[in-house]
């Protein structure tokens, strides 16, 4: 094979590995599993390398130990002996060989069948093939079942079969000397009744052979009785008191030292193969199950492969802080003090996930890391039990910060529910006072430290990693903030426009249980773009309208480039990712109708090309703020051009517009339903009736200068559809910004 065909076989070798084989997972994401894969792997195979008590049985201990805690522990060796003794109380149980009698009979009708054949034949042939069919005759019996008289092997063959018959009717089992004690009994009758002459001697041959056992022991239903008793015997318990010598200097080590060392969490044994094996097993489930769960549920955030690295660096950092939060306190750090260790890296992994990444997904992960928890402290689950029930209060304190006494709260809940659940899984494990006191002061020290370390590692990976927070949305609606002084200096109408969606979409958001502030501060920035090209805005006008010099076309693309600049700018000023997707997606692909209707106007008929032509180029809303934003947006610009603003007139407008997004298909893709538009709209209808006062009547030239659309329609002024009576539809031309 040439050279050029091998890279080509293994070319293709590698595409079908890439795109058969693994269908869902890119290399990229393969790549973040296996390097999360193997960091768990080492942190938690990191226990198997004896770093404390490595003695075992029969060595000499070089020094006095004492339990550094009271504990209470399960003599192995004691409790062993007394379930095997109950154990044995239980007899085997048989099994009953329905066909063992047919198949003993049979055997012997074969024999002598075999003997009739083989008298037909001629003497040496017979003997030969005689000798081979009952292999278990000897010679002399062979030649005499050739040489007897008829009528003598009749009556060896009736002996055999009746004692045969006689004897598998008792029971015979497998397992005891019952087959040889039938075999025994059978060989006497034939000998009683036939003599120690060769009819007597075939007939014990050919019995004996033919017996079986008839009944077998049932190993399961045996085994599970006795394994009944065995679980039925009560472990029995040893109290190790803390100061209490485990082993003396010089004493050689014992089987029931081994199990202190084991329960005090002393012990740390050579690396067993075996064990890392099954730990890269565990490891790599949990791994692929939380993949699959992010992939299915959790999909723009599979998507992101940074997000994947997020979540990595966040697991993998609680399983090294452990280790990493005993070497920096510089503490011989014992087994109760390790396990509130645990507690505290995942009670902080908990609420980094639920802050940079999703409160949902976190929910999900503080679980396995519950369960690395118990893995770290040799199965201990009252520390998996404290990490799980503090990472979830710390789950709901921290899921939307706002400021720092909001942080404080959160360290409240989770020192008060740590220390809690000390005392009431210390209470059901029998603890002492002291040791009570004493894990009371670590769980309220790991619950500060775990809400410090929340709010250093928010600070670093945050911006890193493309995460967006509370805190930092925070930071980014300040009026202080570059993007928005520009676009205040610059595009003022468009500044007081993007106040104004804030307000609506603020309230809806909170309405339907969204983001509020995410929707709120994407108002601040959604129309960024506009201040590239200012006066081709409405709302930024002063003077004449310069679309009444362009072309309809021209119009459309230089209003809809208004996204494209957005987002520019905002890769200009490092917008985080949420805010970016509301600029891409405030419009989704709706229609700039009006300069539509005016290509319209020049062509003879209407083509999908011309009106494609005329739409934003999306993407649609993705999420539920973008679609507030959407809604918001389209909403405020209309309620400008309302004259008389009643109530009525007000719910109608909005009515109109948001079916209009919802017909026009703008909704499809985000997760809005029925009832949280219907919601969206009710909040809408209210806050622009407390804003919108009633106004003076203006003349209807004058009346335009109060619209707010992305142009300036010349022809009809939009009161003319909006001071519509109000059972009239509303059908405005102008596409609504």
């Amino acid at each position: 094979m040439s050279k050029r065909s091998e890279r080509q076989r293994l070319r293709a070798v590698s595409t079908w590995l890439r795109y058969r084989l693994l269908p869902r997972w890119d290399w990229q994401r393969l790549g973040i599993a296996t390097v999360t894969i193997a960091v768990l792997c080492l942190v938690f195979s990191g226990r198997f390398i004896p770093d404390k008590v490595t003695l075992r049985v029969g060595d000499i201990s070089s020094r006095e130990i004492r339990a550094h805690r009271t504990v209470r522990y399960v003599d192995v060796e004691e409790t062993r002996r007394l379930q095997e003794m109950a154990a044995k109380q239980i007899d085997t149980i048989y099994e009953h060989l329905p066909f063992a009698r047919v198949d003993a009979q049979r055997s012997v009708e074969d024999a002598f069948e075999a003997i009739a054949r083989a008298r037909a034949m001629r003497p040496p042939e017979s003997i030969r093939w005689l000798a081979q069919q009952l292999s278990f005759l000897p010679a002399d019996l062979v030649r005499a079942a050739l040489e007897m008289p008829a009528p003598d092997l009749q009556r060896a063959h009736e002996v055999a079969k009746e004692q045969v018959d006689e004897a598998m009717h008792r029971e015979i089992r497998a397992d005891t000397t019952d087959l040889t004690e039938r075999k025994r009994a059978v060989q006497t009758a034939c000998t009683r009744q036939l003599g120690q002459s060769a009819p007597g001697r075939l007939a014990a041959a050919i019995g004996t052979h033919a017996l079986r056992p008839n009944r077998v022991p049932d190993v399961a239903r045996t085994e599970a009785l006795r394994e009944r008793e065995r679980r039925s015997v009560p472990p029995v318990y040893r109290t190790l008191v803390a100061g209490d010598v485990v082993i003396r200097r010089g004493e050689r080590v014992t089987e029931q030292h081994i199990e202190m060392f084991t329960a005090l969490g002393m012990r740390n044994p050579r690396l067993h193969w075996a064990s890392v094996l099954a730990i890269l097993i565990l490891v790599t489930i949990l791994v692929v199950l939380a993949a699959l769960h992010i992939a299915h549920y959790h999909p723009h955030v599979y998507q992101q492969p940074r997000q994947l690295w997020l979540i990595s660096v966040v697991v993998t950092v609680s399983a090294l802080g452990v280790k990493l939060g005993s070497s920096l306190l510089g503490l011989p750090l014992s087994g109760v003090q390790l396990g509130y260790l645990t507690v505290m890296s995942t009670t902080m992994a908990g609420m980094l996930l639920a802050v940079l990444v999703s409160p949902h997904l976190a929910t999900l992960l503080v679980g396995m890391l519950a369960i690395q928890s118990a893995l770290l402290m040799n199965g201990e689950m009252r520390f998996a039990a404290i990490s799980l029930m503090s990472s979830l209060v710390g789950i709901y304190s921290v899921w939307r910060l706002h400021d720092r006494y909001d942080l404080l709260r959160a360290g409240l809940w989770i020192g008060g529910t740590s220390l809690l659940l000390t005392w009431v899984l210390g209470l059901m494990s029998q603890e002492t006072i002291t040791e009570l006191s004493v894990g009371s002061a670590w769980a309220v020290l790991m619950s500060a430290l775990a809400v410090g370390g929340f709010a250093l590692f928010v600070a670093v990976l945050e911006r890193p990693f493309g995460a967006v927070t509370h805190l930092r949305l925070l930071e980014l609606s300040s009026p202080e903030h570059p993007l928005l002084k520009e676009l205040m200096s610059r595009a003022p109408g468009t500044y007081a426009h993007s106040i104004m969606v804030s307000h609506l979409a603020d309230a809806a958001a909170k309405a339907i249980g969204a983001d509020s502030l995410l929707a709120r501060v994407g108002c601040y920035y959604h129309d960024v773009g506009k201040m590239r090209r200012p006066e081709f805005f409405i709302e930024n006008q002063r003077m004449e309208n310069v679309h009444d010099r362009l072309t309809p076309s021209l119009s459309a693309l230089i209003i809809a480039a208004h996204v494209k600049d957005g987002l520019e700018l905002a890769d200009q000023y490092r917008l985080p990712r949420p805010i970016r997707d509301i600029i891409a997606q405030h419009h989704g692909t709706s229609l700039i109708s009006f300069f539509y209707q005016q290509a319209l106007a020049g062509c003879e008929m209407h083509t999908p090309v011309l009106e494609q032509q005329f739409r934003y180029s999306g993407p649609k809303p993705q999420s539920k703020e973008a679609g507030i934003v959407m809604l918001a947006d389209a909403v405020e610009a209309a309620s400008r051009s309302l004259s008389r603003p009643t109530p009525a007139r007000i719910e109608s407008l909005v009515e109109h517009i948001i079916q209009e997004k919802i017909a026009d298909g703008q909704l499809n893709e985000c997760s809005l339903t029925f009832s949280e538009v219907h919601k969206i709209q009710e909040a809408f209808c209210r806050l622009l009736v407390a804003m919108l006062h009633s106004r003076v009547e203006y003349p209807s030239s004058a009346a335009v200068t109060h619209a707010h659309y992305d142009y300036e329609p010349t022809a009809t002024p939009p009161e003319a559809v909006v001071d519509a009576p109000s059972d009239t539809p509303l059908t405005a031309p102008g596409r609504l910004e």
